[in-house]
């Protein structure tokens, strides 16, 4: 181990790569590791392909980030070359199938560095939705995933997967769950009043991108059977694609003082915490991240039982805090049963341990630490 005074060359150097600062729940996953990292013995760089996204205050005060300013992955390798050479990295940590593929294609270039990628998504989920390459894309995973130092998931069903339609070693699998920074997410206080409206009216509450995966349309379609002995209200919080189609729907359905979608709020605790319940009715996840965020806020959800690894959250969390159905019918009994619960503070969390920011950060830290050979490392520093 090093001493306790390190100069700048004796720091771990750590380079994060994301094709965008978009806010979806893998980029937020991979910039909570990064900022998690020990100051005292890793220097984290930031790579991202394209600059846009609504991610840059995520990242930590004191991280570099370099932009490529390209539109597409596979395109910007040649910039990604030149930058990561510029940064000597010790280790390399991606995440996103399409991100991972272009940099274990650079892996032989950098026979020094470690490369950790995070997949997130099962393959299957790839074969499906691009049937007309889904023959490349499992020779991509079978070339370059082996070749990795480590395979983080979020989920074992998801690296099940990867054993059985792959036929993958699992060598270098770890499941690394998703992290919650609890206290920063329970330090919010911009509740809202209780009207007296709210006071006999069901909330309900869902976040995502507008986007087929997360079964928004299902669900909305849905809503005319729900016949709850009490008003009721959704909200939808997110952007997306098929923003113009579900507004259709609601439209359609006649919906428009039920169902709202407000747009994206950067962070939503406060909205989740007085919801009485969260939707998920995702039609495919990898670990979902916003679950463990309303569980954070002490907010109960209902999920299908599609959405990836919800099913190892529901084995952590306490009765009735996740109810993971088998049936869109069953969804709407289950928001049946909710009732008005309206509260202007954060309710006890129901978030289990496991999922804590600091029991995540730690493993992480641990993690990067093992796969440098220290000594040898300051030889060649020397």
């Amino acid at each position: 181990m090093f001493n306790s005074q390190r100069n700048k060359s004796e720091l771990i150097k750590v380079v994060f790569v994301l094709p965008s600062l978009t806010a979806g729940g893998a980029e937020r996953v991979l910039l909570n590791l990064m900022n998690g990292l020990d100051k005292n013995i890793f220097l984290p760089t930031i790579v991202t392909v394209s600059n846009s996204g609504d991610l840059h205050y995520l990242i930590r005060a004191g991280i570099q980030h370099h932009a490529l300013n390209r539109n597409s992955v596979f395109k910007s390798a040649p910039n990604l070359f030149k930058v990561l050479k510029g940064l000597t990295p010790d280790i390399i940590v991606s995440t996103m199938a399409h991100m991972n593929f272009a940099v274990m294609a650079l892996k032989p270039f950098f026979p020094d560095t470690k490369f950790v990628i995070r997949e997130a998504i099962t393959p299957s989920f790839f074969f499906e939705k691009y049937k007309n390459r889904s023959f490349i894309i499992k020779n991509l995973y079978k070339r370059y995933y082996p070749k990795a130092d480590v395979l983080l998931s979020p989920a074992s069903t998801i690296l099940d997967e990867f054993t059985a339609s792959l036929s993958l070693d699992d060598d270098n699998f770890m499941v690394l769950p998703n992290s919650v920074d609890i206290d920063k997410m329970r330090s919010q206080d911009n509740f809202q009043p209780i009207s007296t409206a709210r006071k006999t009216r069901v909330d309900y509450v869902a976040c995502g991108r507008l986007g087929k995966q997360k079964g928004f349309d299902r669900l909305i379609n849905m809503l005319p059977k729900l016949n709850h002995t009490h008003d009721w209200r959704l909200t939808i919080y997110g952007e997306g694609a098929e923003r113009e189609n579900l507004e259709s729907l609601i439209n359609s359905l006649g919906l428009n003082e039920q169902v709202y979608l407000p747009g994206l709020v950067k962070e939503p605790y406060t909205q989740f915490a007085q919801a009485d319940c969260f939707l998920l009715p995702s039609l495919f996840e990898g670990l979902p991240n916003v679950i463990l965020e309303t569980l954070a806020c002490g907010t109960p959800a209902i999920a299908t039982k599609e959405s990836g690894g919800i099913h190892e959250i529901a084995k952590h969390t306490a009765p009735d805090a996740l109810n993971v159905v088998q049936s869109m019918d069953k969804f709407i009994t289950q928001m049946r049963e909710v009732r008005p619960d309206p509260v202007q503070s954060f309710r006890k969390s129901l978030l289990p341990d496991v999922y804590h920011k600091q029991a995540v950060v730690s493993r992480f830290n641990g993690l990067l630490l093992s796969l440098v050979d220290q000594e040898e490392r300051l030889k060649k520093a020397a």
